[in-house]
């Protein structure tokens, strides 16, 4: 009994923090050429500092990314195996600009640099040119009139899975105490 108790005991104290993780989804769309585009890339905030400007060249921060164009001048698409988001910033916790880009050949690690970059689209509040370039130094497009939108898809709550799982594996314990006790009580009649 001493053990359970202590058990318990050290399990509240190591899982008593509470920490969340969540699950994000930045829905985008606007025009381009003729046509338009869109798109979404979900990213998990998880180890980012949410009160400041994250880069992550290199690598990228998006789960999930989709981003369509459909024009007279240029029709396609990328996903997270083409293109990835290179920078997030929040501001108390809100995601205020991010930037994302791609090139039809793979991503060999992001440089900001519109000669390596097949597309680039930045959110609006964020200097620079967002823009799609078809393969080969083919025409240049801008992507204009740029919305977006995010959207928490999921929060977990770490410690009340974690509770959860704490009590039903006791309760197994005690199960298993009583069963015990009560063959050793049967043995000795």
């Amino acid at each position: 009994m001493k053990k359970m108790i202590g058990l318990a005991v050290a399990a509240v104290m190591l899982f008593s923090g509470a920490a969340n993780a969540a699950v994000y989804r930045v829905d985008f769309a606007g025009l381009i050429d003729d046509g338009t585009f869109d798109g979404y890339f979900t990213f998990d905030d998880t180890g980012l500092d949410l009160n400041a400007m994250n880069y992550n060249f290199g690598a990228s921060f998006e789960t999930n990314l989709e981003f369509n164009y459909a024009s007279t001048g240029a029709t396609g698409s990328f996903d997270e195996t083409t293109a990835g988001v290179y920078f997030l910033e929040f501001d108390n916790g809100s995601l205020t600009n991010w930037g994302m880009g791609g090139n039809a050949t793979g991503i060999n690690g992001f440089v900001q640099s519109t000669g390596l970059l097949d597309f680039r689209l930045l959110s609006p509040g964020y200097s620079g040119n967002s823009f799609l370039q078809t393969v080969n130094a083919g025409p240049q497009f801008a992507l204009r009139e740029r919305e977006w939108e995010a959207v928490e898809v999921s929060a977990v709550p770490l410690p009340a899975a974690i509770w959860m799982f704490g009590a039903g594996a006791l309760g197994l314990l005690g199960l298993r105490r009583r069963k015990k006790q009560e063959a050793a009580a049967l043995q000795s009649a």
